[in-house]
């Protein structure tokens, strides 16, 4: 399965606890090549930027920095896996970890809308 991200949005339907993306966030990815950026913003996080990398097993890593409601500086790095799910939209995995303050693990889910 070949993804092309480019100009895809997604939403937030998952998420660990310790994570502060939540159904009211909003991604908005671009891609130039194996290249993807995306921004984001909504719920506690006033605005976020990604940039990454989609790898030929059809998985991305990227890091992420965002400023959340308390103007806090947030910093992680993540694996996303592909799937397709049966409304075929494209459905990103999410295995993160904070490089900021605890450095705690979570998993998290977003669908393309």
């Amino acid at each position: 399965m070949k993804i092309n991200l480019d100009n895809k949005h997604f939403k937030s339907i998952d998420n660990s606890d310790n994570g502060e993306v939540s159904s009211d966030t909003l991604f908005h990815y671009k891609q130039k090549g194996e290249i993807i950026t995306a921004t984001y913003f909504g719920g506690s996080i006033l605005q976020g930027q990604i940039i990454g990398k989609i790898f030929s097993d059809n998985h991305l890593e990227f890091s992420y920095q965002h400023i959340n409601i308390d103007k806090e500086i947030m910093t992680g790095i993540c694996k996303s896996y592909f799937e397709i799910n049966e409304n075929g939209k494209l459905v990103l995995n999410e295995f993160w970890q904070w490089t900021c303050k605890d450095k705690s693990k979570g998993q998290s889910t977003i669908i393309e809308i």
